[in-house]
């Protein structure tokens, strides 16, 4: 009896401890975190990204994973919140001064001093690339439309802020920033963006104090005094080197506001700029300029390099620390090195605001496509492939560049925006010759009436020469000699904006007319007067690219222009279908 006695006592006491055991395992599937490992998606409204199939009607036989395997993006660690603060003008100079409060910050953090920005180097241009996620190329911005106009709520290249409130209504957002045309013009209005500007201490203080007040999703940065002092004393001088120091301190009050509200365990805080310098500014492609640092800090980020980034890729590892999907326009990508078990994948590919345009090299000579395998060397006077330079590569015109020229993606190969510069093209008088011009357009607008090319005063349009300008609804040709004058306005073709035109003027002297052609295909034209048919279309002995020929009409041509060909005599309509069908071909 004591036996039986001690033998059920055992046994009782063993399914006592099974039950306890039982009772006490997390409800958990395997190679599924518990829920305290998991992030607190509800507290934010950031949900993780869903799995890519629907496996629910699925036969398990057909499927050789395991059935209770959680895909890896459901597995990924979301962060709460990103902090994105930017030093306007630091470029890779952070290396070359003393930034206590960066080197503590980023002690274990991944670090690139070869991130490459954008093409060119300005301001609206790499601030629009890294919160749009693509090139200027497509996003279009320029300093003088920043300031003044609202970027557009249904643009194809949303902000991140934009993308995030899509997502989630409810999430904080919040822009603070000493060059206010980033909170007018980069990042859209209606969004319940929190926006404020002041110069960087006292603006430095708002933001501290309104992390302390809010939890924001997203805080945006941007310091300007540093580029301040590259303008004034030089980029990598001593004033502008002190300037980084300063605004390391900076930054170290706004990291320890998020260490005070204890939100840096789940915040992914990086520091970055939007371009360098030399000399005394910027705008170029040279290494000081177009290589700036970014540096990373948390809860999943590599203690190491970062690998081949660029700063439009900021905007997409944003959303991937959140758990958003990207949009399919943007051309941004997570880099390798960045986030722990990252590889960056293949760039994508847009045609970046060129209507479906995809920009190919410039054919090159005996490739039996070059320009002169289509028109002949002969009737070529001048032929300006603008890749990287405005040298005339057919015909013997010397070509000055006045001015800051900035080379960006063209139609073939590269173009040239004339937004601070023209190019001359000297020596050249039209006399009461034929003559045809030839380029590609790209362009979002302009303010007046900024010349495309001409030989004259354009401040008078009785005065002797002729002009190309461009306006927001048209193309105007003007010639005068001194007291009469013709004006002939062409209508830009339908949807003109943010893609390529491709525009020529045919002065046929012969024929008596002058014709404006868009893509090969749209014809206006007019006959040239009874007092000028005899005239001279010449003034001064140069065609400026970009200005009237005075060099000092003022307005800036607000354009991207490749591919200028200026020809002698007049071209028929079979020459416009073989360069119709060269700039076809070659895609």
């Amino acid at each position: 009896m004591k036996l039986m006695t001690r033998f059920l006592a055992l046994l009782l006491a063993t399914l006592l401890c099974l039950i306890a055991l039982v009772a006490c395992t997390p409800n958990t599937p395997p190679n599924q975190p518990s829920e305290q490992e998991k992030p607190d998606n509800n507290s934010t409204g950031t949900t993780a990204p869903p799995s890519n199939e629907d496996d629910s009607n699925q036969n398990p036989s057909d499927n050789d994973s395991n059935e209770n395997e959680v895909p890896e993006e459901m597995n990924r660690y979301l962060y709460k919140r990103v902090v994105l603060i930017g030093v306007d003008g630091a470029g890779a100079f952070f290396r070359d001064t003393d930034t206590p409060c960066i080197d503590e910050i980023f002690v274990n953090g991944a670090i690139s001093y070869n991130v490459l920005t954008s093409n060119p180097t300005i301001s609206a241009q790499c601030w629009g690339s890294m919160l749009h996620g693509v090139t200027p190329g497509a996003h279009r911005l320029t300093n003088a439309i920043v300031g003044e106009r609202a970027y557009p709520t249904d643009s194809p290249y949303p902000s991140v802020f934009r993308v995030i409130r899509e997502n989630n209504p409810d999430a904080k957002l919040a822009s603070f920033t000493n060059w206010n045309p980033i909170n007018i013009g980069i990042i859209e209005d209606g969004l319940g963006v929190h926006k404020d500007s002041a110069t960087d201490a006292p603006l430095t203080e708002k933001i501290c104090d309104y992390v302390k007040k809010n939890d924001p999703t997203l805080l945006f940065v941007q310091f300007d005094e540093v580029d301040h002092a590259g303008h004034s004393a030089g980029y990598g001088t001593q004033k502008h080197l002190d300037q980084i120091t300063a605004t390391d301190e900076l930054i170290g009050k706004i990291y320890d506001a998020y260490d005070e509200m204890d939100y840096l365990e789940d915040t992914l805080f990086i520091v970055t700029a939007d371009h360098g310098g030399t000399g005394l500014s910027h705008g170029g492609l040279s290494d000081a300029e177009k290589y700036v640092m970014l540096a990373a800090t948390g809860k999943t980020v590599e203690n190491g390099e970062i690998i081949d980034m660029e700063i439009r890729d900021c905007a997409s590892v944003i959303l991937y620390a959140l758990g958003y999907e990207q949009p399919d326009s943007w051309t941004g990508r997570v880099p390798s090195g960045l986030f722990e078990g990252v590889e960056a994948g293949e760039r994508p590919v847009s045609s970046e605001g060129n209507g479906g345009h995809i920009n190919v090299d410039t054919p090159e000579r005996g490739s039996g496509n070059y320009i002169t395998d289509v028109l002949g060397k002969d009737r070529i006077l001048a032929y300006l492939p603008m890749d990287g330079d405005t040298m005339d590569e057919v015909g013997d015109f010397y070509t000055e560049e006045n001015g800051k020229l900035y080379f960006v993606e063209g139609y073939f190969g590269e173009g040239v925006r004339l937004d601070d510069g023209y190019i001359s093209l000297t020596d050249y008088e039209v006399g009461k010759n034929s003559f045809t011009v030839s380029l590609w357009m790209n362009t979002s607008g302009v303010d007046g009436d900024p010349v495309l090319l001409s030989n004259k005063n354009w401040g008078n349009g009785y005065t002797p020469g002729f002009v190309l300008s461009l306006r927001n609804g048209d193309v105007k040709f003007n010639a005068g000699d001194g007291e009469n004058r013709m004006d002939m306005e062409s209508m830009l073709p339908e949807n003109p904006f943010d893609r390529w035109v491709h525009v020529l003027l045919i002065v046929d002297r012969d024929a008596g007319e002058v014709k404006v052609i868009y893509d090969f295909s749209i014809v206006d034209s007019m006959p040239i007067p009874d007092t000028l048919i005899d005239d001279s279309f010449d003034c001064f002995p140069v065609i400026n690219i970009g200005e009237d020929g005075t060099g000092s009409y003022g307005l800036k041509l607000s354009a991207i222009l490749d591919e200028f060909i200026l020809i002698d005599g007049a071209l028929t309509d079979s020459d416009i279908a073989a360069l119709a069908e060269h700039y076809g071909s070659a895609h």
